[in-house]
């Protein structure tokens, strides 16, 4: 679908036992008509945490750092965010609130400039985080943002200069480099777009962001780096086995993601993968290195499933590898006493609450805002398709002893999201109470306000640099937010029962405090 001169494409690059070869199909720039080709230039998103990553790890080689460093050792302004190690800006296990959504609940919007010193002042505001270092694990751009700070303070260079001289320029990458300054001149270039009904339109991306995200680069030149990991040009054996070192939470086993990539078994072999999706733009880098086999995808379409693609393409090379299993799916369905078992409601992100239940013969999903409950249909006992032509599912441990504490959200070949079980206590909202909550609620952390007003009986916020967001309230002075800016607001009372602020949770961001003024 995506060989056309009216739509964006794919670049992909397949290496095989050292042979490489590469296709494009597609635009890379609507309004000039320009075709992608093998030079295009892609925004690569979360791929660039494994650079990042790389980059602290040659700095650690030089004897100029260690990854079990604390975070304030080279960032002595950050002391005040907790015992943070550099392993665990790694590792994703910092407790660091999320920098898009402390951005976006701030008054950011998705076409802003938005810059490493804008988002390094925010993160030195926070004065908590999501949960202690150490102690869990959660996908969190802020920790790369800061490794690419103390990147540039341990080498004196920018994460992009450190970068090209040390790997980029030494790997033949030409065609590569990290995009600090949206005045930088990046020939080739590709557009991002999202589709419409009619065709496509335009998803500006103003990045100015270098660590966990702004890498651009091509297809081939991903290939050259996928290449250095099974035959170091840059770094060595040593350098290699610390990129596969996986991150731990205390007192569990080793988790999937190590230093910027994903382990993941896949059909008998071990993979090594990481995407990323930012505004339009859709990457996927995976490595299969006992087939000595590697795929790189890059688009500039939203709708193209990176992941399934760089996963179909292995499935068709390596069909005839001797390591390679066929795909099974258990044929089981599930019975009367799981479905029971798996019924009940379950918060992905705050706020965002999947509801579940049964007759007895089958699961129903709603999301609780009105929808209509959706059968949900189930291809083995512990697995309910949730959107088959976006491979969404719903996936749940196949203990049917008790509740399921937890389900999984599984996004095609992306990855699955826990959401775990919550208990919603029986609600009638009360609109005429509504007025105690009115007023401007100040946040220091975020530097910005919100103002609550009652608008054609309804509860609103607004900010100078958003449209309003309609509040609903679900359980007692809890809301959620019509914008993912304030996805659950939970209003706090002193003993009196008096309003005095409340308290913000987004995405990967929560316990934001706001003080009511006004009123």
């Amino acid at each position: 679908p995506w060989n056309r001169t009216d739509g964006p494409g794919v670049s992909l690059a397949v290496s095989i036992d050292g042979t490489t070869v590469s296709r494009q199909v597609g635009m890379a720039d609507l309004e000039q008509g320009r075709p992608i080709d093998d030079g295009t230039v892609f925004h690569a998103a979360s791929l660039s945490k494994q650079f990042t990553a790389f980059a602290i790890l040659l700095l650690e080689r030089d004897g100029r750092l260690s990854i079990e460093d604390p975070l304030a050792r080279h960032l002595p302004e950050a002391a005040h965010l907790g015992p943070i190690t550099l392993r665990q800006l790694l590792n994703h296990t910092s407790g660091l609130r999320e920098q898009g959504s402390l951005l976006a609940a701030a008054g950011w919007r998705r076409e802003d400039l938005v810059t490493d010193q804008q988002v390094l002042q925010m993160l030195l505001a926070q004065r908590r985080g999501n949960f202690p270092p150490g102690t869990a694990y959660q996908y969190s751009n802020s920790g790369y943002s800061l490794l690419a700070e103390v990147v540039r303070r341990v080498s004196g260079q920018s994460l992009q200069a450190f970068c090209q001289q040390r790997i980029f320029d030494p790997l033949g990458m030409r065609r590569t480099r990290f995009q600090d300054s949206l005045a930088a001149l990046l020939p080739g270039r590709a557009q991002s777009y999202g589709p419409t009904a009619s065709g496509h339109v335009r998803m500006p991306l103003n990045y100015a962001v270098a660590g966990p995200t702004g890498l651009k680069t091509t297809a081939e030149d991903l290939l050259r780096w996928a290449h250095n990991f099974t035959q170091p040009v840059v770094g060595d054996a040593a350098l290699m086995a610390r990129m596969r070192e996986q991150g731990q939470v205390a007192g569990l086993a080793p988790g999937f993601y190590a230093l910027g990539q994903e382990r993941h078994p896949y059909r008998g072999l071990d993979t090594w993968s990481h995407g990323g999706r930012d505004a339009g733009f859709r990457s996927f880098l995976l490595r299969i290195p006992a087939a000595d086999f590697a795929v790189a995808v890059l688009s500039n379409a939203a709708e193209v499933d990176a992941a399934a693609l760089a996963y179909g393409v292995a499935d068709r090379v390596l069909a005839d590898h001797p390591q390679w299993q066929p795909a099974t799916r258990a044929k089981s369905r599930p019975s009367r006493r799981q479905l029971r078992a798996y019924a009940g409601d379950y918060e992905l992100f705050p706020a965002l609450i999947f509801s579940i239940t049964t007759d007895g013969r089958q699961l129903y999903f709603h999301t609780g805002q009105g929808s209509e409950p959706t059968a949900l249909p189930a291809p083995s006992a512990t697995e309910f398709e949730l959107d088959p032509s976006s491979n969404l599912a719903l996936v749940f441990e196949a203990d049917d002893s008790k509740p399921a504490s937890a389900l999984g959200y599984r996004i095609g070949l992306n990855g699955t999201l826990t959401a775990p079980r919550i208990q919603l206590q029986p609600f009638q909202p009360d609109p005429q109470r509504w007025p105690e909550l009115t007023g401007r609620y100040d946040s220091a952390e975020l530097q910005t306000s919100y103002w609550l007003q009652i608008d054609a009986g309804q509860l609103v916020a607004r900010h100078p640099r958003r449209p309003p967001i309609r509040l609903r309230p679900y359980q007692a002075d809890t809301f959620a937010g019509s914008d993912g800016a304030l996805q659950k607001v939970v209003f706090q009372r002193d003993a009196a029962g008096e309003v005095t602020g409340l308290r913000l949770d987004c995405p990967l961001a929560e316990g934001i405090e706001f003080v009511r003024n006004e009123p």
